[in-house]
């Protein structure tokens, strides 16, 4: 993936965010009814579960945690940041994410640190899905599928 010396970035670290939510989601058997890129360049998902689903507390929080990741790793794989740095970067743009994954991960014995670690994995094994559908979402605004 390439990029203009002119380009902004933001907008493909919001696509990558909102895609990174999407295909985790998916990926683990979720559905959603859509995920929006908005004209200020935000975005969000809306799954079509309004919970995680009963003993699959992981996967909804790899869900919530996947955006924040997914656009880290855009930073490090495609505008030569390295992972703190991108982490660091992206953080403003993932904290409702951080509240809603501490209102579900509360008395779960689920601690953050496990939780990232496993996201990172997701977000590892589906880096191509994710691509693609951010690649169309930045392109479109708007998916229904990925």
């Amino acid at each position: 993936m390439r990029f203009a010396a002119d380009e902004d970035i933001t907008r493909w670290v919001s696509a990558f965010h909102e895609a990174g939510h999407a295909v985790i989601h998916c990926a683990a058997g979720g559905r959603i009814k859509r995920a929006v890129l908005t004209d200020d360049d935000n975005g969000y998902v809306i799954p079509v579960e309004e919970e995680p689903h009963p003993g699959r507390l992981m996967d909804w929080l790899a869900m919530i945690l996947g955006g924040h990741e997914a656009a880290a790793r855009f930073l490090v794989k495609h505008a030569g940041y390295g992972l703190s740095h991108a982490r660091a970067t992206t953080q403003p743009g993932a904290r409702s994410d951080l509240a809603g994954f501490r209102r579900y991960a509360r008395g779960s014995g689920i601690s953050e640190a496990a939780a990232r670690r496993e996201t990172e994995k997701r977000v590892r094994r589906h880096w191509s899905r994710i691509e693609r559908a951010a690649k169309k979402l930045h392109a479109r605004g708007r998916l229904t599928q990925v």
